[in-house]
């Protein structure tokens, strides 16, 4: 049995598509294919250490096999909008990637001796409907300060309560999907960001025309530069830093094939898979695999 070190940061778990209307995005999102599970409303600590109190953003999650996508959007301006309105003025669009840690706390030392500011642990919580009745999701979150990683909200997450949050009944996609597989992100100044992120991963990128891959034990993160992104992928970036586009890996293609069809979704065949333009996805472009 593999021996993954506690304090590794190695696993794709989730983004974020954060949107300016829950409710039409969720419709998008069913067009092209996908279950979505009901809307929960977030709760969470402001600070480190502190209570849990009720959030103005809620979300819809996209649950596959081993990883998950979120829609998210504030329902209640009333209330923390957990900084959704500063993404929204950036873009519409992919703003947080979460990847995987088996214990976010010794995660959130070894990124403080590798010199980034993590400032300990917060505790985020939201009501689920399960086939037991209601339960508490919760996570562990160690978060970076936005100055360090401008690309996003880029968290480390450690699941509480998994066994809540993948249910079944949710997991079956019309379209096939299976997984998400990766994430592109473009920068101006690769170089520099890629080694932050080898500090941030412990692990080396590879790189390849201009792509610099990160092949994590669960997924790959990709990062490259807004040329780049224009010409192997036909994605202009609204501003830099921008989280572009993401694969999702499918059963099959002729299947996603279908039933983009059968809703009229236009899409385009590259060599990377079925492209699902940002402006049907609520401003994340989607690359359907095999």
């Amino acid at each position: 049995m593999t021996d993954h070190k506690t304090d590794s940061i190695d696993v794709l778990d989730h983004a974020a598509v954060i949107v300016r209307d829950l409710h039409l995005s969720a419709t998008a999102y069913r067009r092209l294919g996908f279950c979505l599970t009901p809307i929960s409303q977030h709760s969470g600590a402001l600070k480190s250490g502190g209570e849990a109190v009720q959030w103005g953003c809620a979300n819809h999650c996209i649950m596959f096999q081993k990883s998950y996508l979120e829609l998210m959007g504030v329902i209640d301006p009333n209330l923390y909008d957990n900084k959704i309105l500063e993404f929204l003025e950036r873009y519409e669009g992919i703003h947080i990637l979460a990847f995987g840690c088996m214990d976010c706390a010794a995660a959130a030392n070894r990124l403080v001796e590798e010199g980034f500011g993590a400032d300990g642990i917060h505790f985020l919580t939201r009501s689920l409907d399960t086939p037991f009745g209601e339960r508490r999701a919760e996570f562990n979150l160690a978060r970076l300060p936005p100055e360090e990683m401008p690309e996003g909200r880029i968290l480390a997450i450690q699941h509480l309560t998994p066994q809540y949050l993948w249910q079944d009944r949710y997991m079956t996609h019309s379209n096939g999907a299976i997984d998400l597989d990766e994430i592109i992100v473009c920068v101006e100044d690769p170089t520099t960001v890629v080694r932050r992120y080898e500090r941030y991963f412990g692990k080396p990128a590879n790189e390849k025309f201009n792509l610099w891959r990160f092949t994590l034990r669960q997924g790959h993160f990709v990062i490259t530069t807004p040329e780049n992104l224009r010409t192997e992928f036909d994605i202009n970036a609204p501003t830099t830093p921008h989280a572009a586009a993401m694969k999702i890996k499918t059963q099959t293609l002729n299947k996603t094939r279908g039933i983009l069809e059968k809703n009229n979704v236009v899409y385009s065949e590259t060599r990377h898979g079925l492209q699902v333009s940002a402006a049907e996805a609520a401003g994340a472009t989607i690359i359907f695999t095999e």
